[in-house]
């Protein structure tokens, strides 16, 4: 392999490019911190129990055309009207966000919402009910209003849903009675947001009017329906974009000036420049800023782009830190297979990541209350970071191997030069056990409520300073890297004064009496030199072209 090393940069220069990066990377996640503490926000929305006739097919919870709730229908003096609210069938729950009362509505910035429902059951212990395997049926309409025609709502979708519970007995009466708490259960996903305002409306049956069958049998009497509303935060957002705007045209530029370098060679570019490339071009598309197209029209599919490039980047990181321990490790000595295990596993783990979030957000694209299998969720979750557990212990012996190759070097390379190949080194291992930090938080934070009813409350929230800070570690260390990898197209020197100062470096007396027979390279036709007598040196360097040693025993 040709020399990549880092020399041609100065110890000086080497040491400003990564504090540099690191000062940038600080004041991002202090900024972050400030301004976008939380990249996710989230409200909860106690249902309003209505009884009376919708308008125009809706119940709204307040304002003008607000329902009239089941309490209220107690004190009313239309007996018709009680015996309607005594019924679980004529007992809709509305739901609005936001709500006409609190003004304002939500942000294109935001970019998505998550509805997740929440049960509260009274039982009696007359009747059975199992807590771990009961299934409820729901029948649920989401809408979405505009300021200006609060109560004329356009549908989105409407379906019967059915959803698997596994509920807890949180209180037990004096009359026999348990009060449960359910687990809780997506009931629409939307990956837009471009409307003020969304309305859900819920009914639990006891009989389908599709099938004519008879459902919730056994649920008991619902005392309570929560529906928590999960969307991004709009200051995050904001930043976030604002770090893709700024880095997209800097790493446009060194991508650029890296590839017209290595293009001026004499020489192939080496496997480290490859991958050092596609690793840049895989942090240019998550650069790109396409999430503007969403702040002008209506552009679901962009979850599915970000999945791809999101990927895309993970395995380039990875496949360029395998290169990069890869460079410093004699082949076939330390685990002569594990570098192609290692690429299988990359490639075959990052296809299965992709066409598994695909595959659920193109399902949920279609139809926004579509179901959301969350044990395949959770067990693909749990298999992810099994994988990237294993790549980290793996890469972590394959970089102290590299560390400890770069040290036996001694006199055979500059002191300058391992000590900064060592430095990167370690620093993209600092990178590496960051970006995996990240991909756990982002992967908690898609699914925070099944992983907060299966762990406890989880402290995940006010992580938006580490994530805008990991996203700007991406951009500042790929850049840094481009500016050190850089190769650099010298001039040819005199052919006398490359072979005078290859001499010069031997030490006096080592080589008594050879000096005068190589007075011109070692390629050329006037020299004959069987390499294959040449000792002290591996099999491999000797069938090298390059290899010039003193160390022979015949010309």
């Amino acid at each position: 392999m040709p020399n990549t090393s880092p020399q041609r940069t100065s110890t000086c220069v080497f040491v400003c490019l990564w504090a540099t990066a690191v000062l940038v990377v600080v004041l991002v996640v202090l900024l972050g911190g400030e301004i976008a503490p939380t990249p996710w926000t989230h409200i909860t929305v106690q249902g309003t129990k209505c009884v009376s006739e919708p308008v125009q097919g809706w119940f709204f919870p307040a304002g003008k055309h607000g329902c009239i709730t089941a309490i209220d229908s107690t004190n009313h003096r239309n007996r018709k009207l009680k015996e309607i609210a005594s019924h679980p069938d004529n007992i809709h729950y509305s739901f609005q966000v936001p709500s006409v009362d609190a003004g304002g509505g939500f942000s294109r910035w935001q970019r998505r919402l998550y509805a997740v429902l929440r049960l509260r059951l009274l039982h009696i212990d007359a009747g059975y009910f199992s807590g771990h395997s009961s299934r409820v049926t729901l029948k649920t309409s989401l809408g979405y209003t505009t300021t200006g025609e609060l109560y004329r709502p356009s549908l989105i979708a409407s379906s019967y849903q059915e959803r698997k519970l596994s509920c807890n007995s949180v209180k037990r009466h004096v009359f026999q009675g348990q009060t449960f708490d359910c687990s809780p259960q997506v009931l629409a996903v939307l990956f837009s947001l471009q409307h003020d305002r969304y309305l859900l409306n819920l009914l639990i049956p006891t009989r389908r009017e599709d099938t004519n069958e008879f459902t919730n049998r056994n649920l008991g009497r619902v005392t309570d329906v929560y529906v928590t509303f999960f969307s991004q935060a709009v200051w995050y957002m904001r930043v976030l974009m604002a770090l893709q705007v700024l880095f997209f045209p800097v790493v446009a530029v060194l991508l650029w000036k890296f590839r017209r370098s290595v293009a001026a060679l004499e020489r192939p570019p080496n496997h480290l420049e490859c991958v050092l490339a596609l690793l840049a071009m895989a942090l240019l598309t998550m650069n790109c800023p396409v999430e503007v197209a969403s702040l002008v029209v209506e552009c679901p599919w962009l979850v599915v782009v970000n999945d791809v490039r999101k990927n895309f980047f993970y395995a380039s990181f990875m496949t360029f830190f395998l290169y990069l321990t890869d460079k410093h490790l004699e082949p076939g000595r330390v685990c002569p297979h594990a570098k192609r295990a290692i690429n299988l596993s990359i490639r075959s783990g990052t296809l299965a990541i992709i066409i598994v979030d695909m595959t659920e957000h193109i399902v949920s694209i279609q139809n926004p209350l579509a179901v959301t299998y969350e044990p395949m969720h959770l067990s693909m979750s749990m298999l992810m970071y099994a994988m990237l557990a294993c790549y980290l212990g793996c890469i972590s012996v394959r970089t102290c191997a590299a560390l400890d190759a770069i040290r036996r070097k001694g006199v055979a390379q500059e002191e300058e030069t391992r000590c900064q190949e060592a430095m990167v080194l370690v620093l993209t291992w600092v990178v590496f056990c960051l970006s995996a930090a990240d991909f756990v938080l982002k992967r908690l934070h898609d699914g925070m409520w099944m992983w907060e009813y299966s762990l406890g409350e989880l402290e995940i929230e006010n992580t938006g300073g580490f994530l805008l800070g990991v996203f700007c570690m991406w951009n500042a260390y790929t850049c840094v890297l481009l500016v050190v990898y850089t190769p650099l197209k010298k001039a040819p020197e005199p052919r006398g004064q490359s072979v005078a100062r290859g001499l010069g470096q031997v030490r006096p007396g080592q080589y008594r009496g050879l000096e005068g027979r190589f007075l011109m390279p070692i390629d050329s036709p006037a020299v004959r030199i069987d390499m294959s007598r040449v000792v002290g040196v591996p099999l491999r360097a000797r069938q090298s072209p390059s290899f010039v040693d003193l160390r022979v025993t015949t010309l």
